[in-house]
């Protein structure tokens, strides 16, 4: 279903289409800040490139629609005002030139994103993320700019010198560097995000885009080294025998772990989000925080409790033990996104840090992480004969390629195992 316009009454649309120009505005719902508003945009459309121009005007949805449908309340007649008055003045300038250009158009509109610099595109984009709250994103982005700048040794690099050679020669530069293919990919992922952007607002060429299948002559990044983070299950006994010392921070942070493994692999950030009100009845019901600003309705994350998980949670639980209290007293309400990432962050290296001891002390030659957890949650199922179709549900995972991938190292293990038999005579 189409998003609905707005026009302007006065404008004179044949005059417009002698120019070979289409100008309406709409309600950006595509991109929502965390609040639930979007900016309404103008869209121009010439030689059947669209660009969008901001009207500095934002509204949640319910607002849109009552401006479409006529409301007279005084806030919507003053948004309506100021979005005809943006019309408008894109109208007069369109009309009032002797041939349109965008370039022209947006040095008379005053509009500040007219530029095939990929640059300015991150440092945009890595605002709105900001304002969103959205923390980790924001500093993907951050990285996957610097790395960029590091590359060009410059500030400007047009979209058009975006080719399949440079990415190439980027994935070296980064591997060469001690980095991963993971890293690679991870950076690729926010340039094909720009340039998808470049090519919606005019400031880049589809026919050039350089990314896609590599047998078609285009750039995809290397896939990720499949480094095996489950633990064996003799690690994972040897980790559950053991008896820290009750009340120290040692069973504090192993808990926690513990927690992890034992709740479908759950992440740091979504144990700290968990409120009394996620525990119903024997089970324990949420939606992953990551899912929360993207486009993508994952289904709600339900989770048995048992013993070992109930004993956990009334030993280290926030009392007294109110719905809208978190569970563990991580968090405080009313922080920031970016305190909120730190708080999270400083549980994650705590967990790892009194782990990777742990590890030492019980002689286990693999590394222990708050990644471990998850991973050997799903590799643990998997080796019970747990179907992967209910491995990928209960980790929250939209695609069963997702799950396969971290699966990959124990069906190499388990292949391994099977071939061997065929010298057991």
């Amino acid at each position: 279903m189409s998003q609905p316009v707005i026009t302007h009454p006065e404008l004179d649309e044949d005059l417009l289409k002698a120019k070979g120009v289409s100008l309406v505005a709409f309600f950006d719902h595509v991109r929502k800040r965390k609040d639930k508003t979007s900016t309404v945009k103008l869209r121009i459309i010439f030689q059947r490139f669209p660009k969008y121009y901001s009207t500095k005007m934002s509204m949640d949805e319910k607002s849109y629609e009552a401006l479409l449908s006529g409301s007279k309340s005084n806030d919507i007649k003053t948004k309506r005002i100021h979005i005809h008055e943006q019309l408008k003045k894109a109208y007069e300038i369109i009309v009032g030139m002797p041939e349109f250009s965008f370039e022209a158009f947006e040095k008379k509109f005053g509009n500040k994103r007219t530029s095939n610099n990929i640059f300015p595109y991150f440092d945009n984009y890595i605002k709105q993320l900001e304002e969103e709250g959205r923390v980790g994103t924001k500093l993907s982005y951050f990285y996957a700019r610097k790395a960029l700048s590091d590359f060009c040794k410059k500030e400007e690099l047009s979209f058009d010198k975006i080719t399949v050679d440079f990415l190439k020669k980027f994935e070296q530069s980064i591997v060469g560097d001690d980095g991963s293919p993971t890293t690679v990919g991870y950076h690729v992922r926010c340039f094909k995000k720009l340039y998808n952007d470049a090519i919606r607002d005019g400031n880049a060429k589809r026919e050039a885009y350089p990314f896609g299948n590599k047998q078609n002559g285009l750039y995809s990044p290397p896939a990720p080294r499949n480094i095996k983070k489950a633990l064996s299950a003799a690690d994972l006994k040897a980790i559950f025998s053991y008896d820290p010392v009750p009340g120290s921070s040692e069973q504090y942070y192993t808990d926690i772990w513990k927690f992890s493994y034992l709740c479908n692999g759950i992440n740091m950030k979504d144990i700290c989000l968990l409120k009394y009100k996620n525990v119903v009845g024997e089970s324990i019901e949420f939606n992953r925080a990551k899912l929360a600003t993207t486009k993508r309705d994952g289904k709600p994350i339900q989770i048995a409790l048992i013993k070992e998980t109930r004993q956990i949670i009334d030993r280290w639980g926030s009392k007294p033990e109110l719905p809208d209290t978190y569970i563990f007293p991580f968090l405080t309400e009313g922080l920031s996104p970016t305190d909120q990432q730190t708080k999270i962050k400083q549980l994650t290296k705590q967990v790892n840090k009194y782990m990777k001891d742990l590890g030492k002390k019980l002689e286990i030659k693999a590394k222990i992480s708050t990644y471990t957890a998850r991973h050997s949650y799903a590799t643990v199922l998997k080796r019970s004969g747990v179907n992967t179709a209910y491995i990928s549900e209960s980790l929250g995972h939209s695609s069963l390629k997702t799950t396969e991938s971290y699966l990959d190292s124990f069906e190499d293990e388990t292949r391994q195992s099977i071939t061997k038999k065929l010298l057991d005579f």
